[in-house]
């Protein structure tokens, strides 16, 4: 978002930029097909290395053209390779129906959170001393050395051998209208988390700080480890749209009142709240889409959850990006905040009538 913004000089280009690196993980689906297929350790390294020399030539080509930047960044996202999906087909294999998998699927998103929580605060520091490019090619650089350490570990081989049959086109998992359900809800509530993102990004412009914007990203990170590691110890008997319900509306009070915090401390403190949602939301969504689903197309159902996460993320990007440009970013954590209430209350409202898998069904999983 930096790098373009520096680039064209707008928060309009820059969010048109993520999200259209958010709108190419529509393949994601198809590619992680093609690890079924192909094996991790086949298709996960030549990804890796094509999406990271798009971020890399964004980062280092000397061009204002923003057309040109925003069609290099949504090629690179074309080629992202699909590692979460790859690492929890791995979890799977390792934990089976045991009640080790929700607390695999924690830890999990709580490795992906600190990831959020790391990586804001060396980006913080990259663009405060450096600049938002070095940043950029850092992340390129990881990228392509995190997804060839993991393809190089023995469960990754494993994993390999595994192949899945039938047409390749076929819809799969998306048939089941539960598991639709699920994504729909996961698309607003990215959507709503990505407008924060982005307002965060734009009180921490406002304020002449734009390094700073990797320090409040980092308290969501935080909020969100504590979140997950608190989420995987208790035992849960609700369902799982119960439970979405309460999350959501934990979500949308905080950014409910982010939009009133103007000192960016007070601001990453409330984000941080709000972050305690984030982990456990992505567990019990994760939960839910393996229960709805046959053993052989769960793989392909966590990917369609990250696919539906990243269209709503880009989705509230480009949102963001555009209203920021014209008004306060405050508006833009009231707008997110609102839409995250008015989806809690549906699900509340709703849940009793809908009919999906429970953990109190299936407490062999959900266990401390």
């Amino acid at each position: 978002m930096f790098t373009v913004h520096q680039s064209t000089d707008s928060f309009a280009v820059a969010g048109t930029a993520v999200a259209a690196f958010g709108l190419a993980s529509l393949s994601m689906p198809l590619k992680a097909r093609l690890v079924d297929r192909y094996s991790q350790r086949r298709v996960l390294p030549p990804l890796a290395v094509l999406c990271a020399s798009g971020l890399a030539l964004v980062a280092f080509a000397s061009t204002t053209n923003a057309v040109l930047l925003v069609i290099v960044v949504g090629v690179a996202g074309l080629f992202a390779p699909p590692l979460g999906p790859s690492m929890r087909a791995t979890w799977r294999l390792v934990t089976g129906e045991t009640d080790l998998k929700q607390r695999a699927y924690a830890l999990d998103a709580i490795c992906e959170e600190s990831l959020y929580l790391g990586g804001p605060l060396i980006a913080g520091l990259l663009i405060s001393f450096w600049s938002a490019p070095v940043a950029l090619g850092c992340a390129a650089v990881l990228m392509v050395g995190g997804t060839f350490g993991m393809v190089a570990t023995p469960l990754a081989r494993h994993v390999a051998e595994q192949r899945v049959e039938g047409r390749f086109m076929d819809p799969g998992p998306l048939r089941i209208a539960g598991l639709r359900r699920i994504l729909v809800v996961i698309l607003f509530v990215a959507a709503g988390t990505s407008v924060a993102y982005v307002c965060v990004a734009g009180v921490a412009q406002d304020q002449d700080r734009a390094g700073a914007a990797g320090f409040v990203e980092a308290a969501i990170g935080l909020g969100s480890v504590v979140g997950g590691l608190t989420w995987a110890r208790r035992t849960h008997t609700r369902s799982h749209w119960h439970h979405l319900a309460g999350l959501i509306g934990l979500l949308a009070v905080g950014l409910l009142a982010a939009s009133l915090a103007t000192n960016l401390i007070v601001l990453g403190v409330v984000m941080a709240v709000a972050g305690l949602a984030v982990a456990p939301l992505f567990v019990v969504s994760y939960l839910a889409a393996d229960d709805l689903t046959p053993a052989h197309q769960r793989t392909e159902a966590s990917t369609w959850i990250n696919t539906a996460n990243n269209l709503g993320s880009s989705a509230g990007a480009s949102l963001a990006g555009v209203a920021i440009d014209r008004t306060a970013p405050s508006h833009g954590f009231l707008a997110a905040g609102v839409l995250l209430a008015v989806l809690a209350l549906v699900l509340a409202l709703v849940s009793s009538g809908l009919r999906g898998p429970s953990p109190s069904s299936r407490r062999s999983r959900c266990s401390p």
